[in-house]
């Protein structure tokens, strides 16, 4: 991934491939508490969350954001950094499954969902190659300041890896 139209590409084809998971699920297999830490559901909580605040975020007027004090980092280094900086923190994620169980309905994950990335691909249109690396949209807890290209290339990332974990908890 080199450029915000591949970045942007591979996001809508991970949201297609994330919404087609709602034709293999019920209500009963995405409350379904594995072994793993998060159900299915709880999963999925936390994508439309990261991807709601991927959208929010690209939204912000310039006027609103910092300019970036550092160059962009690539895919690559991003991907790096964050597997990284993941195995020295490996509890990072869990607030939404310590929390007591929610029963999820595959309609509400869905339309959330669904108005997530959609927001997130629509705000994707405001910005340009040159103006991405001009404005720093988010801190990471792990990653650090982020410029609007590094907070695009590590939504795909981040999108793409939980798209692996629900497809195989959808097959199960």
């Amino acid at each position: 991934m080199n450029n915000l139209i591949e970045a942007s590409q591979a996001l809508e084809a991970s949201f297609a491939a994330v919404a087609a998971l709602f034709e293999r699920v019920d209500e009963a297999k995405i409350n379904h508490k594995p072994t793993e830490k998060w159900s299915f559901g709880e999963e999925m909580v936390h994508l439309t969350m990261s991807t709601n605040g991927t959208g929010m975020l690209l939204s912000s007027p310039d006027e609103r954001l910092m300019p970036s004090d550092h160059p962009s980092r690539t895919y690559d280094e991003i991907v790096a950094e964050y597997l990284e900086k993941l195995a020295l923190n490996p509890t990072i994620g869990q607030a939404i499954a310590d929390k007591a169980p929610k029963h999820y309905t595959v309609e509400e994950l869905q339309a959330n969902f669904s108005a997530a990335a959609q927001a997130t691909l629509q705000s994707l249109t405001r910005w340009d190659e040159s103006k991405s690396d001009q404005w720093m949209v988010w801190k990471h807890p792990l990653l650090g300041k982020m410029t609007a290209r590094e907070m695009v290339y590590f939504t795909a990332y981040h999108t793409r890896h939980h798209l692996a974990t629900l497809t195989v908890k959808a097959a199960n």
